[in-house]
């Protein structure tokens, strides 16, 4: 993971343009095809060999599978559309007053004076309230005014990525004719006769399927692991040792989640009010300027 974000970088910072025409789409259309993808197997293939079409849990799968689908796509679209520039600013807002003009930092590329956390994206050639990092998934910074939507993203991608591996799974317990399919349970020795019995498609399919899952659980349970202590310490991807802004759990949630905090999760239309315009951050101690 490390080799790929280092050579990603490395691309985006010496080929800007081409990256953004390349990777968007590429990180975007993987999202949506993916999500596509494990929610019509899962509902038309793997749900109704668990459970009976015509029964209750099968229509409160599907009642599931809607509402996580929404979320995905809703706070993917929210994030993409929602801007943390510091042109979002109001114009007012975009000049420090006197009394906050020492805590704001000079930006070599705007050339201007950006509130404190801000910090320039050579993608979108713009400096960003609480940058924390730029997504391909989403196409777009991740900052202080849509970091709610991309925690939620992720958490929702994690969700539904390990729903679709546990009825899997349920699937190889409970059917024994897919169960003799899998070439994992030949390997334990469960069932010699795999080999002898011949690999058909259905085969290649459950195998195939498995993997596919795996892959898709892994990427946003290690992309919500590096948001947890983000949002638990109030920091952002590249300074998590900067502590000055934990203000406690219950604090640093309300701060980057908004007025409504936890509600926030059942939906991105949920209106939820930042507790300030980005500019203006607490900190444990004062920051005393150094002259």
């Amino acid at each position: 993971m490390c080799f790929v974000m280092v050579g990603c970088k490395y691309v985006a910072n010496a080929y800007p343009r081409q990256f953004i025409m390349t990777a968007h789409p590429a990180g975007v259309g993987l999202v949506l095809a993916g999500t596509a993808f494990f929610t019509s197997v899962e509902m038309f293939y793997v749900v109704p060999m668990i459970f009976d079409p015509n029964g209750l849990m099968y229509k409160l799968a599907w009642l599931v599978a809607i509402f996580i689908v929404y979320n995905i796509l809703g706070n993917m679209l929210a994030c993409h559309r929602t801007s943390s520039s510091v042109a979002s600013l109001p114009k007012d807002r975009q000049i420090p007053i006197p009394e906050e003009k020492h805590l704001w930092e000079h930006c070599d590329h705007c050339q201007m004076l950006v509130p404190p956390r801000s910090w320039h994206c050579n993608l979108c050639r713009c400096c960003i309230l609480r940058r924390d990092h730029h997504c391909i998934f989403t196409a777009s910074c991740i900052g202080h005014n849509n970091y709610r939507y991309f925690f939620w993203f992720t958490v929702y991608m994690t969700i539904g990525t390990v729903l679709a591996l546990a009825t899997y799974l349920l699937l190889l317990i409970i059917n024994e004719e897919i169960r003799r399919k899998y070439m994992l349970f030949h390997f334990f020795q469960l069932y010699p006769s795999f080999l002898t019995s011949g690999i058909d498609l259905l085969c290649v399919l459950v195998n195939v399927l498995f993997v596919l899952n795996v892959y898709a659980f892994i990427f946003p349970l290690m992309m919500i692991a590096f948001q947890i202590p983000t949002l638990y310490l109030n920091t952002t991807f590249y300074t998590s040792k900067d502590l000055r802004y934990n203000l406690g759990f219950r604090e640093n949630f309300k701060c980057l989640m908004g007025t409504r905090g936890l509600w926030t999760f059942l939906s991105p239309a949920i209106k939820s009010p930042l507790l300030h315009d980005g500019t203006k951050w607490e900190t444990k101690q004062p920051i005393v300027s150094i002259c």
